[in-house]
């Protein structure tokens, strides 16, 4: 009897979950994923006065340009970006509440060689506060 019991309860908790998770994609605009719940992403505004923000963003280049001339990690696996760049801003962000916070940036940046002028790129910034953890995870140019 107890045993049955006992498998009974992950079973319970997992058709709970399922319920939830449907009850949320059923309705996409509730509360909670309009205050920001995790998962959800969060246009950030103001960006060109958030410190945090524009750090990030300078953070994202200079580990681009770290990367490349240290001929390892994602610049010798394909990475679109072959150039090392000068930061500019960051022209428009979006976070994400998931394993940290996930920031989505619109990184302005030009050629450090001079070739052209500022050019838009997207990065991905994962940043883990309590273990003073930032990761850059890609730098890519901006179809936009």
């Amino acid at each position: 009897m107890a045993t049955s019991t006992a498998a009974a309860i992950p079973c319970l908790l997992l058709l709970a979950t399922l319920t939830i998770a449907a009850a949320e994609i059923g309705h996409p605009q509730a509360p909670a994923a309009a205050a920001g719940a995790v998962g959800g992403r969060t246009e950030i505004r103001d960006v060109g006065k958030n410190k945090l923000v524009q750090s990030l963003g300078r953070f994202a280049v200079a580990e681009h340009n770290r990367r490349l001339s240290h001929g390892g990690g994602p610049a010798n696996n394909g990475d679109p970006v072959r150039v090392q760049l000068v930061f500019t801003a960051v022209a428009a962000a979006q976070k994400q509440v998931a394993s940290g916070v996930v920031y989505y940036l619109k990184v302005i940046a030009r050629d450090r060689a001079g070739g052209g002028g500022d050019r838009p790129f997207d990065a991905v910034v994962v940043v883990k506060a309590w273990i003073k953890s930032k990761e850059l995870v890609s730098l890519m140019p901006s179809p936009k």
